[in-house]
Order: C-alpha cells, then structure tokens, then sequence
C-alpha cells in the first residue's frame, strides 16, 4: 500500500513540476517598451499585447510615455529596454550609443502636414511656424524633408518649434499658436473635422521607412531568448494586422485603445496596412536611405557600417520558424 501512495505522489510531483514549466505560468519577461506618444505607428506590439500573443511568449510588455530626447539614456541606464523611436536611436548609435534597430513596422510614412486653412501652399509657410515633437524625432526630420522637398529652407524660410506630442500639436493648431503640424492619420481625420488643411501627404514626396523598433546591444547579449520572444510576438502582430480576414477585429481594437470613431479607426487602418512591412525587416537599399538620411540631419560624414545600426537577424530567424 505504500508503495501505492510513492507511486501516487511520485505522479503528482511531475505533474505539479511540468505545469510549472509551461509558458503559461512562467513568470512572464518585462520589457519596457518608450514611446513618444500613443500612436498607430507601433500598431503591431498593441496588436501583439491585446491578442494575447505576448502572454502565450510569456512576455510582459508595458509602454511608457517618454520624449524622444530622454529615450536615449533611458535605454542606457535600463529605465527601459526597447523603444519605437528608431528615428532618435538610429541618430544616438551614430553618436556612438551602442543601439540596433532589430525589426520595423512600416515600409513608408504614414504622416500629413496640417496646416491653417488659410495657408494653400508650401509657399505660404514662410515665415510660419511648424509643430513638431521634439528635435532630431520622426516629425522632427520628415517636416525638414517634406520642406525641402517643396524649396523651402526649413532653418531660414521658416520655424520649426518641438512643441510636443500630436495631440499637443493639434490643439495648438486650433488655437492658432501654430501655423502646421505634421500628424499621424487619427489626427488628419480629427483635423479635418476641425477645418484645417491637408497640405501634403508624407508618403507622395519622401521614400523613406516610418517606424520600428530598437533595443541595446545588451539586450540583444544577454536577454537573447526574451528578446526573440518577444519580436515574434511583434512579427505574429504585423502578420495579423495585414490579413483582410482581421481587418474588422483590428478597427474595433484601434476604437477603443485609441478612442477613435469609427471613420477614423477604419482611415488608420487602412493607411498602415497600405505600408506596412510584412516581414518586419527593410531591403539594404531601405536601410541605406533611412541610414543616409539620418547621417544628413545628424552631420555625420563617416562612412557607417549597416551592421553598426541594423540587426534583423533574430527577426529574420523568426520568418523562417513561423509557418508561412
């Protein structure tokens, strides 16, 4: 009989000690996620978040509101460990920061100018302020690019002022304490309501890739697994936005953690699966521009290695396991 009852608990014992080794109840991996702003741009890792794609990775990801200039020593001292400002790390690494942007979202902008209704034209700028985030940010660099683009000066022809994130900005245009601001698509369907113009879509001037992902190189070291885990979530994420079976899953998700009506989750929707980057990666020559660019806005003449800004090589891993 006792050997009935060793039997019994030997039984119970693996058993108890397998369901600790399930994903399921492995104490999930924190990563703290910057972000300059709520905002579709990183789209995929809310998708990842709210379908439950992390909790079956057993990661735990938790997104902070920081500006893009912080982020830099915040990724530094550990405050966070990933951030969707690949524009402001890609500028840090060529300051020597040892980032690596290891997956991107979109392929193109996503972004329009907004401008007064009384300004009709890029010539009508002048001597005008534009709204942006803060310096050397997406907004940042696009609004110089678009300006140029157009033949204006942005440093002498006109005044570009960080004065916050988008909602910031849209309210400031309201109040007409700015002349234009770039925004994201809920915000050019917010815009419009309120009479302002559309000047420009982003997308129709500059060939330029939007937004991604970056990390430290320690993480990508030490926390090798963990972070693995957490892109596919991230690339399980982008696969569903750009399914047509999902489309009307994702408008649903995008009214409610954004709070957006209907026409104007269905605009966002559409727009980011319009560019969105369906393997998480960008071709050399997309690296290349986007490199390049920066070096152009940074002042950085030296001849810069894509592997010193660039690692997709687990996101890449992950394409090859995931079934196609």
């Amino acid at each position: 009989m006792w050997r009935a009852v060793q039997a019994r608990l030997v039984v119970i014992v693996f058993a108890f000690a397998a369901a600790l080794l399930t994903p399921a109840l492995l104490p999930a991996a924190v990563f703290r996620v910057g972000v300059p702003s709520p905002s579709v741009s990183y789209l995929p890792l809310i998708v990842a978040w709210k379908t439950g794609f992390f909790t079956q990775e057993a990661v735990q990801p938790e997104f902070i509101v920081m500006k893009p200039a912080i982020l830099p020593a915040a990724l530094v001292n550990g405050e966070i460990q990933f951030t969707t400002a690949t524009g402001t790390a890609i500028g840090a690494a060529l300051r020597g920061f040892p980032f690596k942007t290891v997956i991107f979202f979109s392929k193109k902008l996503m972004d329009s100018l907004i401008t007064r209704p009384e300004i009709h034209s890029f010539a009508d700028l002048r001597g005008k302020i534009i709204g942006v985030d803060t310096p050397g940010a997406t907004t940042d660099v696009i609004t110089r690019l678009l300006i140029e683009k157009n033949g204006l000066d942005p440093s002498r022809d006109l005044k570009i002022l960080a004065t916050g994130h988008e909602e910031i900005r849209l309210e400031q245009l309201k109040l007409k304490q700015i002349d234009a601001a770039m925004l994201g698509p809920q915000g050019v369907v917010a815009a419009k309501r309120a009479g302002l113009r559309v000047l420009a879509d982003v997308a129709d001037y500059v060939e330029l890739p939007f937004v991604g992902g970056a990390t430290h190189d320690q993480i990508i070291d030490r926390r090798r697994e963990e972070l693995k885990k957490f892109l596919r979530a991230a690339v399980r994420g982008i696969r569903y936005i750009i399914d047509p079976a999902n489309r009307s899953r994702i408008v649903s998700l995008l009214e409610n953690w954004l709070n957006l009506d209907l026409e104007t989750a269905s605009y966002t929707y559409d727009i980011f699966k319009k560019v969105a980057a369906a393997d998480g990666t960008l071709n050399r020559a997309e690296m290349e521009t986007l490199l390049n660019e920066r070096k152009r806005q940074t002042k950085v003449t030296a001849d810069i290695p894509l592997d010193k800004i660039y690692n997709f090589s687990l996101v890449q891993e992950i394409n090859r396991e995931l079934p196609q």
